[in-house]
């Protein structure tokens, strides 16, 4: 039975949330405007902030769904396709790389999968016992092979994997807007959304197939609606709050850390408003963790196992190169350095600025300023203390946070609205000038996307996300083969790439009798992280190579070189492809 149809469906899904995220908010606003009895003046002024916010999401939606379609499957996402219809079927938790995360990711991203039927003979493995190794570790082959499906055919099946992330991803942009108009007012909340829908790591990561948008967008409602259960008397939204915390901590292993957050902040408010609100915050933990277990079909030992795991693979340390250092135990200035490299200045800019104004009393109450620094705080602290230095990826949640904080700065901007419309522009030409290579994203004090592979690479700009662009290049410029080094666990061979195998971090050797030669008269094609040689014993494997000057940059992350100089050499920076 053909199914396609319904995958092609899914696929567009996120034109279908945009429209229903609009009418949730229109809903929201009018319930508001009979409450406070409006004039119909005011009526059409905030249906124009409701079609403003519409046209956001909307905007972030095509700006994802293009990168979603022109970038090759990620490292990650190889290593995870497939494995949550697994566990909804099975209901066991007993694969390769099963325990790495949380299941509900792998549930969201496995959804179309449903649709199709797979080779059973990739979920079965000659190994016995399952043990902690067995189950924390990947199965590229797995994930190839299931990406090589004739079901899968242009991407079909990744693209509407990938746009169970994008859903997530508008939902959170929702409540950024819900969150800033609810604390500052409808302009600054306008500007947070702007902010949120034109941010270059929201965007990358929206349309990538791995957990990290869903715990950002869950961790940062949660915290939403426990902010209303701490607010509120009553009991209206603890269900609702405790909901979404299970949900992030069903996510990844690391929205644990909201739990001692949601603590400070109840023990915070119960000092500055002397009441005792603790019975409702712990009902809403009470459910976030019974949401967890339900997550886990009612067994909780594959979490357990999964945090065994990652606190051993914290001690072996991870490979990690930054600003030409390497290291296996990072340092502990890793992601607040990468914050400021790779968010925009003008962010950064208006979050300082709304600091201060915080500060001053300005803007927010003492609880409301801690409500929207603890969080981020917290998770940069905890990234920063745990020596596992990898990518901007992990303290993604941070970011929310600062959209809302740097909305405040449009409630009091008075005569500055020059300087703010100037940096809204800004911000606006640093995303566009990028896209759609999001993930390469590097501001302008960092050199811009260029300069980025001497910084960080890996996740940061580098995760294998440019085989198609390759391609595209190479029939652009009629090369028929290349000499390839490639960091990523995708398979060229998908895409029609024809290749000589060069040594490289996770692609397999297709001739492994013939020794890996550069041959003189073919172009060399080399990811930028195999590039710096994070993962070789040798780090300067290819350092050779950057006394030559690549003829192309292919999404910023795959460096092309003619050794030999004989076909013509663009300027790189405008050379992206």
């Amino acid at each position: 039975m053909n199914r396609m149809p319904w995958v092609r469906l899914l696929a567009v899904s996120p034109f279908f949330i945009v429209t229903t995220a609009s009418c949730r908010v229109f809903e929201w606003l009018s319930q508001l405007f009979r409450e406070m009895g409006c004039s119909w003046r005011m009526r059409i002024m905030m249906r124009k902030k409701t079609l403003l916010v519409a046209l956001l999401l909307m905007l972030f939606a095509v700006q994802s769904l293009v990168f979603i379609s022109t970038k090759s499957a990620t490292f990650d996402e190889v290593q995870y396709f497939g494995i949550g219809k697994y566990l909804l079927k099975e209901h066991r938790w007993d694969v390769m790389g099963a325990i790495l995360h949380p299941p509900l990711s792998y549930y969201l991203n496995s959804l179309p999968l449903l649709f199709v039927e797979e080779d059973k003979r990739l979920w079965q493995y000659g190994v016995k016992e399952r043990n902690l190794d067995f189950l924390g570790s990947v199965d590229y082959y797995r994930g190839q092979e299931l990406l090589s499906m004739p079901e899968n055919r242009g991407d079909r099946l990744l693209i509407a994997s990938r746009c169970m992330t994008l859903l997530t991803a508008l939902l959170l942009g929702l409540y950024v807007y819900r969150f800033g108009a609810e604390i500052f007012g409808e302009r600054s909340a306008l500007l947070s959304l702007f902010l949120f829908a034109f941010c270059p790591n929201m965007l990358a990561y929206s349309g990538i197939a791995v957990p990290d948008m869903p715990v950002t967008a869950f961790s940062f409602i949660s915290v939403y609606y426990f902010w209303k259960v701490l607010c509120n008397d009553g009991n209206d939204w603890i269900l609702t709050a405790g909901i979404f915390l299970g949900l992030a901590l069903l996510s990844k292993f690391t929205a644990m850390v909201l739990l001692p957050v949601f603590f400070v902040l109840t023990a915070a408010y119960a000092y500055e408003r002397k009441k005792n609100k603790f019975t409702a915050p712990a009902a809403v933990m009470g459910i976030g963790l019974l949401i967890l277990w339900a997550g886990y079909m009612f067994d909780l030992t594959p979490f357990l196992l999964g945090n065994q795991y990652r606190l051993e693979q914290q001690g072996y340390g991870q490979a990690t190169f930054a600003w030409g250092n390497y290291s296996n135990h990072g340092w502990w200035y890793f992601y607040p350095a990468a914050l400021l490299l790779k968010t925009p200045l003008p962010l950064i800019m208006l979050v300082v600025a709304a600091i201060v104004l915080m500060f001053r009393g300005k803007t927010c109450s003492r609880f409301d300023r801690l409500l929207l620094l603890l969080p981020p705080v917290a998770f940069l602290l905890f990234f920063s203390l745990s020596g596992y230095a990898v990518g901007i990826r992990y303290v993604l949640p941070v970011y929310p946070f600062l959209f809302v904080a740097a909305g405040s700065v449009a409630s009091c901007a008075g005569r500055s609205r020059i300087l703010l419309a100037l940096a809204a522009l800004w911000y606006l030409g640093s995303s566009l000038y990028v896209a759609p290579h999001y993930l390469a994203y590097f501001n302008e004090a960092a050199g811009g996307p260029a300069n980025g592979y001497k910084l960080l690479v890996d996740s940061n700009l580098d995760w294998g996300q440019d085989l198609k662009g390759l391609k595209r290049y190479m029939d652009k410029n009629g090369i028929e083969k290349v000499s390839l080094s490639y960091f990523g666990a995708d398979s060229p061979g998908r895409y029609g790439i024809k290749y000589d195998w060069l040594p490289s971090f996770y692609l397999f050797n297709n001739e492994p009798g013939k020794p890996p030669v550069i041959d003189p008269n073919q172009l060399v094609a080399i990811s930028v992280t195999n590039l710096q040689g994070v993962y070789f014993d040798n780090h300067e494997q290819y350092k050779w190579l950057m006394k030559y000057r690549p003829i192309a940059k292919i999404g910023y992350s795959i460096f092309v070189y003619d050794l030999k100089g004989k076909r013509e050499k663009s300027p790189v920076p405008g050379n992206r492809n």
